[in-house]
């Protein structure tokens, strides 16, 4: 993990511990998971910036950030919303291998999304796997919409050598083409300079592979996937990102984004994340 400054207890990580010995990382900003430590698997699954800001309003590049309620620049929001930069709260719990966050409306959220709401980020560790559930409850009077994501940054060892499988004759949208229409047709799908894809309505688990693990990522409520990273070009103008560090990360996300969630008063929507970390041999894989 990064030396990120911890002056601000939001940005102190809290250590999950599953039976077995493996460890996350969650810290308060953002509800955000910072590292994962699967069991008998050398380092951080997830990629992580040294040069991320740590500071109020800010979001940090790597882990987790939580996409609430907006995706992107596809609205008036900030960028993927506000959730990814405000401090949440911690729900009691007396388990070592569980968490729980949460979010209620502020003044702030209000004057730019005006509804309230009540949402939960639960994270649960096994010795080989990580649960992350986001779950978002419309405590107000009105009908409220909304987008969401977990903007999952994985750690590769090369992204040459990364693939993505699970994708082939699903249809797309190329964020770097104007969102022009497209279908993948690769069962193992490269990454080849710039990628900001958009898959609409993808069933059955995806997997991400590299060198000689796979992580599989099972999603349940996130109807979309997103595949990114910046490339060469794009990464140089991020502040936040290391140099030739794009080299060594893939976000795979979990989305909704083609079908906006619309809870009425009352109404509940979760969407949920499952990894899980193998060996390329592993049996069935």
């Amino acid at each position: 993990m990064t030396d990120a400054p911890r002056a601000d207890s939001a940005f102190r990580p809290r250590t999950l511990r599953s039976a077995g010995g493996a460890t996350a990382d969650i810290c308060l900003h953002g509800a955000h998971v910072l590292a994962w430590h699967p069991l008998g698997v050398t380092g951080n699954q997830f990629f992580l910036s040294g040069t991320s800001r740590y500071a109020s309003g800010a979001a940090i590049r790597g882990g987790i950030p939580v996409v609430f309620p907006q995706f992107s620049g596809m609205g008036a929001l900030p960028k993927h919303g506000f959730a990814r930069t405000l401090a949440w709260s911690a729900a009691a719990t007396s388990d070592d291998a569980r968490v729980s966050f949460e979010l209620l409306e502020s003044a702030a959220t209000l004057a730019l999304w005006p509804h309230r709401f009540h949402a939960r980020l639960d994270v649960e560790l096994g010795d080989d796997c990580l649960s992350v559930s986001l779950a978002v409850l419309n405590t107000g009077d009105s009908e409220c919409e909304f987008t969401a994501a977990l903007h999952s940054y994985f750690a590769v060892d090369d992204i040459a050598n990364a693939r993505v499988h699970g994708l082939r004759g699903r249809d797309c949208l190329d964020a770097t083409r104007g969102m022009r229409p497209g279908r993948e047709e690769r069962p193992a799908m490269p990454i080849e300079g710039e990628v900001d894809l958009v898959f609409h309505a993808v069933d059955g688990e995806l997997a991400l592979s590299d060198g000689e693990k796979r992580i599989v990522i099972e999603r349940d409520g996130f109807p979309d996937v997103v595949v990114w990273n910046p490339g060469a070009e794009k990464a140089a103008a991020l502040a936040d990102l290391e140099p030739g560090s794009w080299r060594r990360m893939l976000c795979v996300e979990p989305a909704c984004i083609e079908r906006p969630v619309r809870l009425g008063s009352g109404e509940r929507w979760r969407g949920v994340q499952r990894l899980r970390c193998l060996p390329l041999g592993a049996p069935g894989r």
